[in-house]
């Protein structure tokens, strides 16, 4: 690893780049290529550097097409291309840029029929893919008496998705994450077998398939690597710190012939080994020899007591840095300790009193947590006063029954092979249990394997859905129409059944069917079912539910520090952090402290004006392990590491306002 000085030319230096960036940020942009480790404090600009660097790209002479930007959501990859677009005034639309599956689903749709699939394959959602487990489980287990020790598909699952996302072994996995169900290797390995035969006659993949495939298709066909490598002549790879195995090998694979691959990311912020990933990928990348280093530290997010408080809580296991504030002085971070969650909530509460009646409007301020249970209770007091919020968490809105239903019937137009979907849309009718809709299903593979699938809305008169006039008529009309555009599907299905199904079936039918109403405003987006499908399935942030309004709205915001990853607030009110409950208690007990130092600062580099730390003199309700062990170990309490000149600290007496 080496750190060039910075060197460019003042006069060849173009405008547009001298204006927009700092010194740090222009040398970054001017000089990475070949192996490059962009090391991105929190608030530095790292979306702008990479939005320069691919516009300094161009510049050059780089096409678009010739560029691979890989982002971790897909709102991230079209913010920067839209910058670009502003910056250049050049068309972007032939870059390939967006989440690892978006870039892999993008490759395997040319060159999927080399691993047995179809083009036109279906991807799995985490509800269906659990489904088609349970059903690769039931079979493996038809001949085994003793089931109630035998692992749940939620667990199978976990477990096949961290082996292929770290390319362990499957003993490995289960050594490192899951010891005690070692007994059943072979049983899980048996299942994942039948799995992956099951998704291969269905012609569907789940996410994970898609970087999986990818990386099998590379390794069996260097042909389609080295076409694939060419066209690639600079990889980008954003928030590098939260690639696990599979991601890095994939990226190491684009930039394979041209040898340029500029990451950016900070290992202080490294927060998903669940998935997989590790904070150590940046040190090992930046060790490797010929890689340049440069670090971005302006921090422009924060005032500069925030800074103050983010430098002294770096955590230990990460590259050395200095952030530097920019903002004018405000005042210091405080920590609140109150007896319990209880007192914590009404604290709480008052802030955002304060703060409203200040002129601060409730989307400003958020308040974060380690677990979601952590916020119950605060949930319940901005309930009763009647304090608007919304949770970064829960079900998806595709994820939620009545949309699942409609793209169930969606996804058989595109993909006719999918027996989850059809076993959900058949279920739906009075009449079909889960046996006659599996029998249903079996009748129209047999036909459409032996190459009767032109006319399927002909086909279905030949199967025991003749004895069912509702759902034949239906899906016989769908599959005439199969071509139009996904709205009017959405209104068909709707108006012909679902409404009426709906109103029969969900107390809040009329909630669920104004869901579907916009669900079809979205869907009038697009041309075609599969791109529509496509965008919905690779969409890890998507909110369909009438997004704009949504954004429109003045809300307090409460979310995990997990899913603040990337957000911020002027006002940031961190909650119990509490020795068992951020620091978590299986973190303690086990001694892994490494990912909880990382969270606590993620959350604190959160808060652009102000920022409330509150802990508890007695813990949570219901703290992990009573945690009276962990209050008096001070070596897991993150705020006792704070030095107390750089906060104010605020004991909450019962019922007594502390401003």
């Amino acid at each position: 690893m080496k750190k060039e000085k910075i060197f460019y030319i003042e006069k060849d230096v173009p405008s547009f780049l001298k204006k927009a960036l700092d010194e740090e940020q222009l040398d970054a942009v001017l000089n990475s290529h070949g192996k490059s480790m962009i090391v991105a404090g929190p608030g530095s600009g790292k979306t702008r550097v990479i939005t320069y660097k691919i516009a300094y790209l161009l510049y050059l002479g780089i096409k678009p097409e010739n560029i691979l930007l890989v982002t971790f959501t897909r709102a991230a990859a079209k913010q920067m291309i839209a910058r670009v677009k502003n910056v250049t005034n050049r068309d972007m639309n032939s870059m390939l840029a967006g989440t690892f599956h978006h870039v892999c689903n993008t490759i395997l749709r040319k060159y999927a029929s080399l691993l047995d699939f179809k083009n036109d394959y279906s991807i799995l959602d985490k509800e269906d893919s659990r489904d088609l487990l349970k059903i690769a489980k039931n079979e493996y287990m038809k001949g085994i008496s003793d089931r109630y020790k035998f692992p749940k598909e939620e667990i199978i699952m976990k477990i096949i998705s961290y082996t292929s996302n770290t390319l362990n072994s499957l003993r490995e996995t289960l050594i490192e994450i899951a010891p005690y169900l070692l007994e059943f290797e072979n049983d899980i390995e048996q299942i994942w077998s039948i799995y992956s035969q099951l998704k291969k006659e269905m012609n569907v993949m789940d996410y994970d398939d898609l970087l999986v495939n990818t990386l099998m298709l590379f390794h069996t066909y260097p042909n389609v690597l080295r076409k694939v490598a060419e066209q690639f002549q600079y990889v980008l790879v954003d928030e590098f710190q939260d690639t696990n195995k599979i991601q890095i090998e994939l990226i190491k694979a684009f930039s394979s012939v041209h040898g340029h691959l500029i990451v950016v990311g900070d290992d202080a912020q490294s927060i998903y080994s669940f998935r997989g990933a590790h904070f150590k990928n940046i040190k090992d990348f930046i060790d490797n020899e010929g890689t340049k280093l440069f670090k971005i530290q302006t921090n422009y997010r924060s005032t500069p007591e925030i800074v103050n408080l983010i430098n002294h809580m770096i955590p230990a296991n990460s590259v050395p840095k200095t952030l530097k504030p920019k903002r004018k002085s405000h005042i210091k971070p405080i920590v609140i300790e109150t007896f319990d969650d209880l007192e914590q909530a009404d604290a709480v509460v008052q802030i955002i009193k304060n703060k409203v009646e200040e002129g601060i409007d409730y989307k400003d301020i958020a308040i974060l947590y380690r677990s979601h249970s952590l916020s119950m209770v605060i949930q319940q007091k901005l309930d009763t006063m009647g304090i608007p919020y919304k949770i970064l968490s829960g079900l998806r809105f595709i994820e939620t029954r009545h949309i699942k239903d409609i793209l169930g019937f969606l996804k058989i137009l595109n993909n006719p092979l999918d027996k989850i979907s059809w076993i959900r849309i058949l279920k739906l009718f009075p009449g079909i249990g889960t046996k006659t809709a599996s029998k249903i299903f079996d009748e129209i593979e047999n036909y459409i394997n032996s190459g009767q699938m032109d006319n399927i809305s002909e086909l279905l008169n030949k199967t025991q859905l003749r004895k069912f006039s509702t759902p034949l008529e239906l899906l016989k009309k769908l599959f005439v129409n199969k071509d139009k555009n996904p709205s009017e599907l959405i209104n068909l299905i709707y108006n012909e059944y679902y409404q009426e199904y709906s109103m029969l079936t969900f107390s809040d039918s009329i909630s669920r069917n104004m869901d579907i109403e916009r669900f079809s405003e979205i869907a009038s987006r697009y041309s075609s079912v599969s791109s529509f499908l496509e965008d919905l399935t690779l969409s890890e942030d998507i909110s369909v539910m009438n997004a704009e309004k949504e954004e429109e709205r003045d809300t307090i915001t409460l979310t995990t520090i997990h899913g603040a990853k990337g957000l911020e607030w002027k006002v940031v009110i961190l909650i119990s952090v509490n020795p068992g409950d951020l620091p978590n208690g299986l973190a303690i007990k086990d001694k892994k402290l490494d990912e909880e130092e990382r969270l606590f600062y993620v959350a604190i580099t959160r808060a652009k004006d102000e920022l409330y730390i509150f802990k508890q003199f007695s813990g949570t309700s219901n703290p992990y392990m009573k945690n009276s062990f962990y209050f008096v170990n001070k070596e897991y309490d993150f705020v006792e590491k704070i030095p107390e000149k750089i906060i104010d600290k605020v004991k909450v007496n019962y019922k007594n306002d502390f401003y």
